[in-house]
């Protein structure tokens, strides 16, 4: 009987450390698992988001597209630059304008070899302020100039001053080509809200961008035709 209850309680130990390696094994794998489908989709979303960047070669036939990507952001200027891994030798230069495939982002700055640095419109200055359209009806715009950015709300601030055109929510905003900077028609947003100034003097149309400038990847230069 002594033998028999060791031998039962060796068998019971060992049962149980397979028990415990088999657990730790699935826990493993279950761990591999994860980081697998993490992983598949963030390459399932760069995939997409290149679909959609190549698609905009057959929007924009007038002008050259420069493809590329961010390449680094500066936690202390996150807000008012990104570096991108294009440049001079990919054709890039300074004042041309920089897109994603959800709308306008900023302008070249600063150009070396084979990278150079991209204001965004975010930034609230000199290089944020654009000419826009907003279009009232097919076929027909009215100008306006894109000054600021509210951080808080996330939209962006256009003032018109010509008073005259309704200006509704969801029309669509783009640059004018007026500011000799971005070429016409690259999308900013759409209006969000519209509210009268109160001495008079015009209007101020909210605009939100479909941009996410927090999380801003691949990328294309804009030439002008």
């Amino acid at each position: 009987y002594p033998i028999e209850t060791v031998s039962n309680f060796t068998n019971d130990v060992a049962t149980m450390w397979d028990v415990r390696y088999e657990n730790d094994r699935l826990r493993e794998e279950l761990d591999a698992a994860a980081h697998m489908n993490t992983y598949i989709r963030a390459l399932e979303a760069e995939r997409d988001e290149l679909k959609e960047l190549n698609g905009l070669n057959s929007l924009y036939t007038e002008n050259e597209l420069i493809k590329g990507m961010v390449s680094n952001r500066s936690s202390e200027k996150w807000d008012s630059v990104v570096n991108i891994d294009i440049g001079r030798n990919q054709g890039v230069a300074v004042n041309d304008g920089v897109m994603t495939s959800h709308g306008v982002i900023g302008r070249v700055i600063d150009v070396n070899d084979d990278s150079a640095v991209v204001a965004l419109l975010v930034a609230n200055d000199d290089n944020s302020r654009v000419s826009v359209s907003i279009e009232v009806a097919p076929g027909e715009y009215v100008p306006g100039i894109l000054e600021s950015y509210n951080h808080e709300k996330g939209v962006f601030t256009v003032r018109l001053l010509e008073t005259t055109s309704s200006i509704t929510a969801d029309m669509l905003v783009s640059t004018s080509g007026g500011s000799g900077v971005y070429p016409r028609g690259l999308l900013v947003g759409k209006v969000e809200s519209v509210k009268n100034i109160s001495e008079g003097t015009g209007v101020e149309v909210y605009v939100k961008s479909s941009v996410n400038f927090d999380n801003i990847g691949y990328i294309a230069v804009v030439k002008r035709a």
